[in-house]
């Protein structure tokens, strides 16, 4: 039901989004970028689990809608990510790769800096697709089908076509649960982001 709400109020601001004037500028490009993933664990016995930080990457198309004189904006993007993930239960650790399509939707606010170029604040949901039902199979952790993530970040546009940017993205919700229903441990994935875009 939480997720059905987010996406009504999604295509609630996007619809609203197009029918502002036709001053505002819509541009299309390409991201890709850099995460650094960890795990946390809470509930049943978390004291045995633990997670070390590991490097994966994302790449994919964005669009970017923009109110040149007040700044405000949104960007969305559909991003085949792949996050390297560790779980290491009691010295038997195991990584393995998750593979997802990566649905992230901002709100931003661009303040400008002159021609050469300007800075950016954003946050928003994003809506993660899992891609590999076989991810840790066989540390009995079950990974879920779909997970809702937040996003904060900052950056630059330089000359109107090229964004440099950093953030991190939080688990809203479980990621991943216990097989054994008698051993209540939760599962979170939280990333650090490094990211490139270029809009055409």
């Amino acid at each position: 039901m939480k997720l059905k709400k987010i996406f009504l109020a999604l295509t609630l601001l996007l619809g609203f989004a197009w029918a502002t004037p036709a001053s505002a500028e819509l541009k299309f490009g390409v991201v890709g970028g850099l995460n650094l993933s960890k795990m946390s664990f809470s509930g049943g016995d978390k004291s045995l689990w633990s997670s070390d930080n590991r490097c994966g990457w994302y790449i994919g198309p964005k669009a970017q809608f923009t109110l040149p004189i007040i700044g405000l904006g949104l960007d969305a993007s559909i991003q085949y990510s792949q996050r390297r993930l560790n779980a290491d239960a009691q010295g038997d650790g195991e990584s393995q790769t998750y593979k997802s399509i990566e649905v992230p939707i901002n709100v931003r606010y661009d303040l400008g800096l002159g021609s050469m170029a300007s800075v950016y604040i954003a946050t928003g949901p994003q809506f993660g697709f899992n891609c590999d039902k076989s991810i840790f199979r066989d540390a009995d952790i079950s990974v879920k089908d779909a997970n809702v993530t937040w996003n904060v970040g900052v950056g630059v546009t330089l000359l109107s076509h090229l964004q440099v940017g950093a953030g991190y993205n939080f688990a809203v919700g479980k990621w991943a649960e216990s097989k054994d229903p008698d051993y209540d441990l939760n599962v979170k994935a939280n990333t650090w982001q490094v990211q490139v875009a270029y809009l055409f």
